[in-house]
């Protein structure tokens, strides 16, 4: 299991990019009036088929080819941290459509990982897939902050990023 949510973030985010993807949205919402943290990561990769998105989500799989063991850990470590932190995790997936993964829990639970480096993670999607549009939005008690590494039309990816307050 990972130690802080980011490297889950990371993590499932990379299986985005292996997918196909050309565009990862990564939005991550804390509230602590309700007293919940929510991680969603979506995507517009390859997708999944019924029955491939019922195995991964039974089963520790993998749908990577690569593999000696088709054994994939990622989904299976972020759905227990997930339910043992009094939370729901769900993967919404459709063939050639991208899949969707989102993990709620409690915040103040006391099994609940920190965030961690949300930056760095970002920062290293960004590094590693130049060609892929990596979107954060991050919510926080009413105030957002809202990046993607393509927002602009400029040949490589810059650090734009807006914080204001919802109300």
């Amino acid at each position: 299991m990972f130690e802080e949510l980011s490297l889950h973030i990371l993590d499932i985010a990379m299986n985005s990019i292996t997918a196909g993807a050309r565009t990862v949205q990564i939005t991550v919402t804390e509230d602590s009036r309700r007293d919940l943290m929510s991680v969603r990561i979506r995507d517009d990769g390859r997708g999944m088929d019924a029955a491939t998105l019922r195995r991964v989500s039974m089963t520790a799989t993998t749908t990577k080819s690569n593999r000696r063991k088709p054994i994939g850990l990622g989904l299976a470590f972020l759905r227990q941290t997930a339910e043992m932190c009094a939370g729901r995790f769900q993967i919404r997936s459709a063939a050639s459509a991208g899949t969707t993964v989102t993990a709620t829990m409690q915040r103040s639970h006391m099994d609940c990982p920190p965030l961690g480096d949300l930056n760095a993670t970002v920062l290293a999607l960004c590094a590693a897939n130049p060609a892929v549009d990596v979107q954060l939005h991050y919510r926080n008690d009413g105030h957002r902050f809202d990046f993607s590494s393509k927002q602009d039309a400029r040949p490589a990816p810059t650090v734009r990023s807006r914080i204001d307050s919802e109300r």
